[in-house]
């Protein structure tokens, strides 16, 4: 009895030093996260020695982290690799209301929460996100994380705007009167009528386009 217990006491502490080293490793490749947490997936034998190979690089999945290890079992050394649970967590901007679709955003509507981004379906807008420049493309829930793809830029021309369209051949510039066809924003490409004919400009401000 006395012989298992110092076994699995070898053991537990075999398993306590790897996944101290290798959080660690975990924590130095990838510092955009807040915090990470992690759990073996496996047991080791109490002959058994396990140490993360430095040289080679960390697979880190969905819930999942293939850490690289060199691993001695009496005389026999290899290389292999061993899988561990994570749970990766960041500070990120959280709705704390509704935002309805097409809202303008600001700040105040939103703080800043740690969060569970292990299984995030899509891309979070970082801190220093510029809001202002932007509206709401599709319905955002109280507590939901923001993601770039609920994002849309505020239109500078809107369907049915009068603009100002600049035509250059040379040095010499021609203006006519267009009608948008399509939203935009600044730098974006969009259909315009002008006398009867589609045309395609691109967008400097609010009341002026380049034809292309």
């Amino acid at each position: 009895m006395k012989l298992l217990l110092f076994i699995l006491f070898n053991v537990s502490i075999l398993a306590q030093s790897f996944e101290q080293e290798a959080l660690k490793y975990l924590q130095k490749q990838f510092p955009e996260f807040e915090k990470i947490e992690m759990q073996l997936q496996k047991n080791f034998s109490s002959d058994e020695k396990i140490i993360v190979d430095y040289s080679r690089n960390i697979s880190l999945g969905r819930g999942t982290a293939i850490i690289p290890v060199i691993a001695t079992k009496g005389k026999k050394t290899s290389s292999s690799i061993v899988s561990v649970k994570v749970q990766l967590y960041k500070k990120l901007l959280v709705a704390n209301r509704n935002i309805e679709r097409k809202e303008v955003l600001a700040k105040s509507d939103f703080e800043t929460q740690v969060v569970d981004v292990t299984k995030l379906n899509g891309n979070p807008v970082s801190l220093d996100f510029l809001l202002t420049d932007y509206r709401i493309k599709s319905f955002v829930k109280k507590g939901e994380i923001l993601l770039e793809e609920k994002l849309e830029k505020i239109p500078l021309v809107s369907v049915g705007d009068k603009v100002n369209a600049e035509v250059k051949n040379g040095n010499v510039t021609i203006s006519t009167e267009a009608f948008a066809r399509q939203h935009g924003s600044k730098g974006d490409l969009i259909e315009l009528v002008s006398s009867n004919k589609i045309i395609k400009a691109r967008i400097v401000d609010a009341n002026k386009v380049i034809v292309e």
